[in-house]
């Protein structure tokens, strides 16, 4: 079950469930994570829960220490900028794959997120991410380097994670909006050198954006 008693879909998993609670801001860096409480607000016995965590722990996400248990690893700015340079040089890479191989299909495939997004309030930030994730993703997913596809998604994962407590502003949201739009076109086009522009400028705006919240909040 999650925190509001609700029991999450079966095609959640419990380890996605317990991170959607973290990125929403239900759990947060910091907190304690015992194992009887979680067995109890996810409906799990505690073997299930502390497999999760032991993977959680494996991705940075919680830290297991002596006579305390789990604790949420809290975010810092050193982290999510390491996140960033990576993606940076990884976007590009899968963005000029997409620009000139890309099939039809596959650009319909985005263009249905895009208006997803469209079409999505920007008053759920958790939601929007998503989105914005899964827009990217599919840009990863048919890549022929499957390593490279899942290093994406980890660190995206991670960003998700270490990120939740940062805003994203709604002239942020706009831009994102823009720059997924100029992406399509330059796919519809083969345009890879338009393409590589606008991926180098959105990823360096996300985390000017982020840097900026830091500064602020003290990260």
């Amino acid at each position: 079950m999650q925190p509001d008693g609700k029991t999450f879909e079966p095609e959640i998993s419990l380890y996605e469930a317990i991170l959607e609670d973290i990125s929403r801001g239900n759990l947060k860096g910091g907190d304690r994570l015992k194992v009887s409480a979680l067995a109890k607000q996810y409906g799990q016995s505690a073997s299930p829960i502390r497999e999760v965590l032991r993977r959680m722990q494996g991705e940075g996400f919680v830290e297991i220490l002596p006579n305390r248990g789990a604790v949420i690893v809290s975010a810092n700015a050193h982290t999510i900028q390491n996140i960033f340079e990576i993606l940076q040089l990884l976007e590009p890479y899968f963005v000029k794959w997409f620009a000139e191989y890309a099939l039809p299909e596959m650009l319909e495939e985005l263009e249905k997120v895009h208006h997803q997004m469209l079409d999505l309030s920007g008053q759920d930030l958790y939601k929007f991410r998503q989105m914005d994730t899964e827009f990217h993703r599919i840009i990863c997913k048919h890549h022929y380097n499957d390593s490279a596809a899942d290093t994406w998604r980890r660190l995206r994962t991670a960003l998700n994670v270490h990120a939740s407590r940062l805003r994203i502003s709604a002239p942020r949201i706009e831009t994102i909006i823009k720059e997924h739009a100029e992406l399509i076109e330059a796919f519809r086009t083969n345009d890879s050198t338009k393409a590589l522009e606008v991926i180098e400028r959105h990823v360096s705006g996300s985390f000017h954006q982020m840097s900026q919240q830091m500064r602020a909040i003290g990260i």
